[in-house]
């Protein structure tokens, strides 16, 4: 099957509100090759999808409704395939690979389903527009950005496709999807199977690696989403600039754990551990290093021995990272060196706590935990530096809180930072006193499938979100709109010249709010009147209902 016949198959069913059976989309063939995408094919598929996106055809509630669940179904009919598709690429076994990378994508579609008629309603803006304003009828419109371009990397490849195109589908935009050269059988699947089930003068897939994704950036998009590395990232933006489209950029970077003195380390190092596994550790969010409180290391050391020697017991246990499908293999040799380098070299600088197996045949790793010295003497080693992607976690001393939080703010603003402890006040503490993309209390990764909440970045960890709602914002223009009546004439007409005093004292009254508060005199007096206010509300609130009470009502 070439990539021609993958972008052009016949659509099953175009008519809305008559979609062909379900059962007659499964895919019961062998997983096709990667084959490229050539400069021509890129270019008349842009040219096809843009056009698309010209008819208007995409913007209708039931267009998008129909291809969100075409959508769904092209995971539920042919998830056999997938889920082969995911061992062939990470050799991860099939209820892992569904839940790392189909679940999220269905709870993505279950949302927008049910939300989406809501989602696309004007908002109204009267409540707060000033009083000439009000007449206008100030309500926020939503339109598709345009065709969206949406780059996915090859650790989670249909979870960082698909679950974009979810909020794209949503917001009206036509997408082509430039999936990882790097997974090759999820891309080559997924090229196979989207324009059997969407809308293919809509949606489609690009195959190739850097090459392609360079012609792809030359063009003009509506808004490009990339997931991948903070060095792949800084291109993507630099190629996006030069034609002014608005990006979202889900990198990587370090996401650091605070271990504080008050923390539960025992639930912290099996939850650590459990979450550092999936993927060979292989993912962006998950933990990178530990900034612990001194007096709580050794606890913590403990701790992970327990938890490493009863949970994951060495070959030739089942349960082993060498035997267990559950965590995956490393990309590929290449990486295996990596890991293996920066491991040694931490070894050099630090203390060995826990050596995980290795297999260089099966590219496999187990857990590795190295004790570093104390954070101000931290030496300056690429698995401090670099981000580590991958199955090891230092842990490096810290006094206390707060020079935990002089170590994170003193570093790139990681994607997520985690935070152990048993006091909320040293949970708001470090929320407070750090910018992050995310905060996790005594918890890890566990962000990242939240449907209800935003995803993404800051600074060098990306920036924009996605998921629910947001990831319908991210690829919708909200665009201001207003109605000015004729009937408005009267009062409009205090603007044209001349402009006399009264007309002047006219339009400051309709469209100036003015100073409606008294000068401020502190800080401290501004938080004494606030509870001051709410202390009054309560007790007028309160002896309202006891003459309720008096009188009967």
């Amino acid at each position: 099957m070439t990539v021609s016949q993958c972008t052009r198959l016949p659509h099953p069913s175009l008519q809305l509100g008559q979609p062909t059976p379900s059962h007659s989309h499964a895919i019961t063939m062998d997983i096709p090759a990667q084959l490229t995408t050539s400069p021509s094919q890129i270019d008349a598929t842009y040219d096809r999808i843009q056009a698309r996106f010209a008819s208007h055809a995409t913007l209708s509630l039931d267009y998008r409704l129909y291809n969100l669940k075409q959508l769904a179904y092209l995971i539920q009919d042919n998830e056999p395939a997938i889920v082969e598709a995911i061992r062939q690429d990470l050799g991860k076994a099939p209820f892992v690979a569904a839940m790392e990378d189909l679940f999220i994508i269905l709870n993505e579609i279950d949302l927008a389903v049910r939300r989406l008629s809501k989602w696309m309603k004007d908002e109204g803006r009267w409540w707060d527009a000033t009083f000439a304003y009000k007449s206008m009828k100030p309500r926020v419109t939503k339109q598709p950005k345009g065709v969206a371009l949406i780059i996915s990397p090859w650790n989670y490849p249909w979870q960082c496709a698909l679950a974009p195109l979810v909020g794209a589908i949503a917001a009206g935009c036509p997408a082509i999807i430039k999936p990882s050269d790097l997974a090759p059988a999820s891309s080559a699947l997924v090229a196979a199977l989207l324009p059997r089930y969407l809308d293919p003068e809509a949606y489609a897939i690009v195959l190739g690696g850097i090459k392609e994704s360079a012609h792809l950036l030359e063009k003009h998009w509506g808004h490009i989403m990339f997931t991948g590395s903070t060095r792949v990232g800084r291109i993507v933006a630099t190629a996006a600039a030069k034609t002014l489209t608005p990006t979202t950029l889900e990198l990587g970077g370090k996401s650091p754990v605070i271990v504080s003195s008050c923390a539960n380390v025992k639930i912290a190092a099996i939850r650590m551990l459990s979450m550092k596994s999936p993927c060979s550790g292989q993912t962006c969010v998950a933990p990178d290093y530990i900034l612990c409180a001194r007096d709580r290391v050794d606890d913590l050391i403990r701790e992970f021995r327990s938890a490493a020697s009863t949970r994951w017991p060495p070959s030739p246990s089942s349960q082993s990272f060498l035997h267990n499908h559950m965590y995956g293999s490393l990309r590929g040799f290449p990486e295996y060196e990596r890991l293996s380098s920066l491991l040694a070299e931490a070894e050099n600088e630090g203390q060995m706590v826990i050596r995980g197996e290795s297999d260089p045949i099966t590219k496999r790793m187990g857990i590795s935990v190295v004790l570093l010295p104390h954070a101000s003497k931290v030496p300056r080693i690429k698995v401090v530096e670099e981000e580590i992607f991958g199955p090891i976690i230092p842990i490096i001393p810290v006094e206390d809180v707060d020079e935990a939080i002089r170590y994170v703010n003193s570093r790139p603003k990681p994607l997520a930072l985690y935070v152990c402890a048993t006091k909320q006040k040293v949970f708001k503490k470090i929320k407070e006193e750090t910018i992050s993309g995310s905060i996790i209390l005594n918890d890890f990764v566990v962000h990242v499938p939240s449907r209800s909440l935003p995803f993404g970045g800051v600074g060098e960890s990306g920036w924009g979100s996605y998921h629910g709602y947001d990831g319908f914002r991210t690829f919708t223009h909200f665009k201001s709109t207003l109605e000015v009546p004729l009937w408005m004439e009267p009062i409009m007409h205090t603007r044209y010249p001349p402009v006399t005093p009264f007309k002047q004292r006219i339009i400051r009254l309709l469209f100036s709010s003015g100073v409606a508060f008294r000068r401020p005199t502190s800080v401290e007096n501004e938080r004494f009147r606030r509870r001051s206010g709410r202390v009054f509300r309560a007790v007028i609130l309160g002896a309202a209902v006891l003459l309720g009470v008096w009188y009967g009502v």
